[in-house]
């Protein structure tokens, strides 16, 4: 049996993930000590000055301050069972014939099965942070979580959908109209542009694209991984010296198995890096965490009947932007 210590470690230890979206507008993580996780929707008027004469007293601002929240996130808790039949057979990259001890080989299980799990962990995250991205909302629902949608409050001008002559499949289209208009609608300057794969092929076919993208000047994102692992390619600046380009194809399987996009094909997202996006974490409700905060507890456990052992990883996630209208997401095109 593991400590949850050394499980920890195995974590610690194991290889990034492809969570583009989270290593871009979620840089930071938050994990509170309680199950309930509070953030602000930070608000201003964008007020002037009034001007007033100099021997007047000057006037207190009314503070537009902040809207404080509050949610109990739902868990996620994938759970697996070390099944003894695979510690007695050779897995998968052993030499034939089996050279590994059922100790070696049992390690070996309980390190893919924990990798497994941080995995769908973090795929369900970054599955949250498309939604909020893309709608303003996240949407939690489960076979035994009653439905929940958190809306941050973003402004409805910010989820656009071209219809008609607009659309970017068709002639008339004008994306580069479209982008700067869209930029005038965002709370804090753009810093990344990211296209569905299809969003992109009209983007960049269309008149006067090309002369305006800078391919020279290289990203200045920081991720964790390649962005190619992440199936996240760069495609330049916008402008010369503008927000970054990106085409994001990273995918999931829904319920039905069915191959899902984080981002549609048809739809582009625009979003600033610093408008203190972070990564939010409930307490976990378990004893053996030791009422610590933290974003995810692993734990192993022994049945005597029927006579396996499991192993669960718990996390109560949700993604957090104060600032959510420097996030913007637009429906270019009708999906293919």
């Amino acid at each position: 049996m593991l400590e949850t210590v050394t499980m920890l470690g195995v974590f610690k230890s194991l290889i990034a993930h492809d969570t583009f979206l989270l290593n871009l507008f979620f840089p930071n993580e938050v994990n509170f000590d309680t199950s309930e996780i509070d953030f602000d929707r930070l608000s201003d008027e964008y007020e002037l000055a009034p001007f007033v004469s100099p021997l007047v007293s000057g006037r207190p601002n009314v503070q537009a301050g902040s809207t404080r929240r509050k949610l109990k996130p739902a868990y996620v808790k994938p759970k697996d069972i070390v099944d003894p039949e695979r510690v007695l057979k050779r897995i998968a990259g052993e030499p034939p014939g089996g050279v590994l001890t059922a100790q070696e080989r049992k390690n070996a299980i309980v390190v893919s099965i924990l990798d497994d799990q941080r995995q769908k962990i973090n795929r369900r995250k970054e599955w949250m942070a498309a939604q909020l991205l893309r709608t303003g909302k996240v949407v939690i629902s489960g076979e035994d979580y009653p439905e929940v949608e958190v809306d941050f409050g973003r402004n409805a001008n910010n989820s656009v959908a071209l219809t008609g002559a607009a659309r970017w499949s068709e002639s008339t289209k004008d994306p580069l109209g479209d982008i700067e208009d869209w930029f005038t609608l965002l709370d804090a300057p753009c810093t990344h542009i990211i296209f569905g794969r299809n969003s992109w092929k009209n983007f960049a076919s269309s008149d006067g694209v090309k002369d305006l993208i800078n391919d020279r000047r290289g990203s200045d994102t920081k991720l964790a991984m390649e962005p190619s692992q992440m199936l996240a390619s760069y495609k330049g600046r916008f402008g010369g010296s503008g927000p970054e380009l990106w085409v994001y194809n990273g995918f999931y399987h829904d319920d039905q198995g069915a191959k899902q996009t984080f981002i549609a094909e048809n739809e582009v997202v625009m979003g600033c890096s610093g408008a203190g996006g972070v990564r939010a974490h409930g307490a976990i409700l378990d004893g053996a965490a030791g009422y610590q905060p933290m974003a995810m507890f692993p734990k192993m456990w022994a049945s005597d009947d029927p006579p396996v052992e499991y192993i669960m990883t718990q996390s109560a996630p949700l993604p957090v932007i104060p600032l959510i209208d420097s996030t913007l997401c637009a429906i270019v095109q009708d999906a293919e």
